[in-house]
């Protein structure tokens, strides 16, 4: 989520004192966006999809994101862990199967109350319309070191993982779920509750018509400051981009809302949604789709195991 300035000012505020963070928050007006095409994946406002298979649209969606939002043709080595199963139900746990591994990884006072609701759908939960068919991956930008050093360990610093630095007690958070880099969760809009979180998504072509179409999920990563950019930017991101951990919640968080849809939804970058539109984001940065597809084929075993009546391995978890 490469944010606006003042933005990015806010955030730094509230990355300094964790003890501040909470209360209501409030963003900067968003300015009206129009858009000049449908993307670099050929979004169909008429079907509400991108053009293609599923397949094509998760090769188009994960398509790579370089340093200042810069997007790569779309995938062509998409693993098979997304490539096969896609908008399909192949493989997809059941809501039980699901449950023991919820409760084997310590995640099922979260996820479990609501696993029986259906997820979102378009048109503002019009309930004729597309369920939500997307799963938008973000890093939330912040906090932002500008020219600081990196702390020694990113991933266990207290002040760069406070969840409650996104929370708002007015129920505005930025995206459906907040993963720090350390793998807490935390809920913010449960995946039945239309949302809205990209440029693209509240052009005003659109109206409110994609809100629920697509479900957010920020993962935390830190910046700081790119040379010859502005005092403010936040362009450079840490190489690795995200933790173990972080993917790891990140594929049960997908299973998730994927068992809640009733199919494996498809993967999209924010950056790559908002192509083509100005002042767009740059997020995720560094992200390894092979370490992602890895957990989320991870998770698969695991239910298969659990099937057959074994215990998930302490690594697995």
């Amino acid at each position: 989520m490469r944010s606006l300035p003042i933005f990015a000012a806010f955030v730094l505020a509230l990355s300094v004192n964790a003890a501040v963070a909470g209360g209501n928050c409030r963003f900067p007006p968003s300015k009206p966006v129009f858009l000049k095409g449908m993307g670099p994946c050929r979004f169909d406002p008429a079907a509400l999809t991108f053009a293609g298979t599923s397949r094509e649209q998760a090769a188009c969606l994960v398509s790579p994101v370089s340093q200042f939002g810069t997007i790569g043709l779309p995938r062509t080595d998409l693993p098979a862990t997304f490539g096969d199963f896609v908008g399909n139900a192949n493989a997809l746990p059941t809501r039980e199967a699901l449950r023991r591994v919820l409760r084997e990884r310590g995640q099922d006072q979260t996820f479990d109350p609501a696993l029986e609701n259906p997820v979102a759908r378009a048109l503002e939960d019009e309930p004729l319309a597309r369920p939500a068919t997307y799963f938008v991956i973000h890093d939330t930008s912040s906090p932002n070191f500008m020219g600081r050093a990196w702390p020694s360990d990113i991933d266990a610093d207290k002040s760069i993982n406070n969840l409650a630095r996104y929370s708002c007690d007015n129920k505005i958070e930025r995206a459906h779920v907040f993963i720090n880099r350390s793998g807490a969760v935390m809920l913010s809009h449960d995946f039945s509750v239309p949302w809205r979180a990209t440029k693209f998504e509240m052009a005003a072509e659109f109206g409110t018509a994609l809100r629920g179409l697509f479900l957010h999920i920020e993962l935390v990563q830190p910046r700081k400051r790119s040379p010859g950019r502005g005092w403010a930017n936040d362009f450079l991101a840490p190489d690795p981009g995200f933790s173990k951990a972080q993917y790891e919640a990140l594929a049960l968080v997908y299973t998730v809302a994927s068992v809640r849809a009733g199919y494996w939804l498809i993967p999209a970058f924010h950056a790559v949604l908002d192509d083509g539109i100005y002042d767009k984001h740059d997020d995720p940065q560094n992200f390894d789709l092979s370490a992602f597809a890895e957990s989320v084929e991870a998770i698969r075993q695991s239910v298969r195991r659990l099937a057959a009546g074994q215990t998930i391995a302490a690594d697995e978890r």
